[in-house]
């Protein structure tokens, strides 16, 4: 197994090596995507986009004329996002009804090597694109409008409404994660989720494969399964050094008993029945729309079960303390809006799930802060650790894994 293991992760890295060079040497030879702002914001290359890569109709309805970068902040750890003012010639006076958006949302990998390296090792910007793709039209939530998706190799572009443009919107921030929603967003929240998981919960295996294929799931995708346990076993040790005091020693072997039964968990949390999932569902990838709530960034969608989306929210957004006084009562909830949306789910099946996948959050912090903070601010990052380890004890997770392990 380890053999196997090892192979795996050596092929999906010469692979993605491999597409990163081609890439580069098709950059003079305009064979790439263009990894440069510059050459992607005019009018040419937009348009292009809209006709060949259009999810709307924007390309019917007129022609981008001019392109102004604007001084925007947008910020994000893994992509290049630009805000840009745009002009439009209208080609027809029957596509009246349509309108041509006066900004737009431009997405883009970053231009640093290691990180565009991760991120295609764990095809996570593909993930995002197929979802846009393939969930666009009729999803029970709102999402970001996707004008356009263009992927090549190790390189993408999401073209996407600016939602900052959206009056009725609401961002989030790190200074929200740090403080937590109000216990009213949080259950609005949950709804969300249960809106989502409900939709999608008999969904069968072949439009599964259809719409997000088994070779970019992060943890059913053999390959990525391996380089995922190889990568969050280093990051373990680097965090054990670096903070022992969020990584204290009874959880880091808590950790590694559960990383040495790696195959053994993720059998268990993808059991049938599967459903879609955000699966990385903190308060920052949530937005106001209205009075209801919508869901950004989908690096990290997959088939899986609901309550990951529900604990990682829990976790990740909420301070111990509160957490800790209403985490049964608002699983609860979850489930209630899950029955209003017609499916079934005991509390006792629900809990265990939320103490399996309390170790997820771990595992994700630890990979995060690890290899060197890929995802947040380090106030947060910290802040995260500290919720994730103090989740893993509240729910008594090694306890479920041993049990977990024994029936096995």
């Amino acid at each position: 197994m380890a053999i196997s293991n090892g192979m795996r992760v050596i092929g999906r890295g010469l692979k993605t090596t491999q597409d990163l060079f081609i890439d580069a040497m098709g950059d003079p030879l305009g064979t790439a995507l263009p990894l440069d702002a510059d050459k992607i914001l005019t009018p040419s290359f937009l348009n292009h986009l809209l006709q060949h890569d259009g999810l709307t109709d924007l390309a019917q309805a007129g022609e981008i004329s001019s392109v102004e970068l604007l001084n925007i902040t947008a910020a994000s750890s893994n992509c290049n996002n630009l805000v840009i003012g745009v002009k439009w010639h209208r080609k027809q006076e029957t596509a009246n009804h349509i309108e041509l958006p006066d900004t737009l949302f431009i997405k883009l990998p970053v231009k640093t090597l290691a990180v565009r390296l991760f991120m295609n090792l764990f095809g996570s910007w593909q993930l995002e694109c197929d979802f846009y793709r393939n969930f666009s039209d009729d999803f029970p939530v709102r999402l970001p409008k996707v004008h356009a998706v263009a992927t090549k190799r190790s390189r993408f572009v999401l073209m996407q409404e600016n939602l900052n443009a959206d009056s009725s919107v609401q961002l989030f921030s790190n200074v929200d994660m740090i403080n937590g929603p109000s216990l009213e967003r949080v259950r609005h929240c949950l709804s969300t989720f249960a809106k989502i998981h409900a939709a999608y919960a008999d969904t069968s295996p072949a439009e599964r494969e259809r719409c997000l294929p088994i070779a970019n799931h992060p943890y059913l995708s053999p390959e990525i399964r391996a380089l995922g346990g190889v990568l969050n076993n280093k990051a373990a040790a680097i965090c054990r050094k670096r903070v022992p005091h969020l990584f204290p020693a009874d959880v880091a072997a808590t950790h590694k008993r559960a990383m040495a039964n790696w195959d053994k968990l993720i059998e268990w949390w993808f059991s049938e029945p599967l459903t879609l999932i955000h699966g990385d569902s903190h308060i920052g990838n949530f937005f106001v729309s209205g009075n209801t709530m919508g869901m950004l960034d989908w690096q990290a969608a997959h088939w899986g079960k609901g309550i990951r989306d529900v604990q990682y929210f829990l976790i990740d957004s909420l301070p111990v303390d509160i957490l800790a006084e209403h985490e049964q009562e608002l699983v609860r909830h979850y489930i209630k809006e899950l029955e209003n949306n017609g499916v079934e789910l005991s509390f006792e099946k629900a809990w265990e799930q939320y103490r399996a996948f309390s170790f997820h959050t771990l595992f994700t912090i630890v990979t995060s802060y690890g290899l060197g903070g890929l995802t947040e601010a380090d106030q947060v990052m910290d802040e995260v650790f500290v919720r994730a380890v103090a989740a893993i004890k509240r729910v008594k997770f090694a306890e479920w894994l041993d049990q977990m392990l024994d029936e096995k």
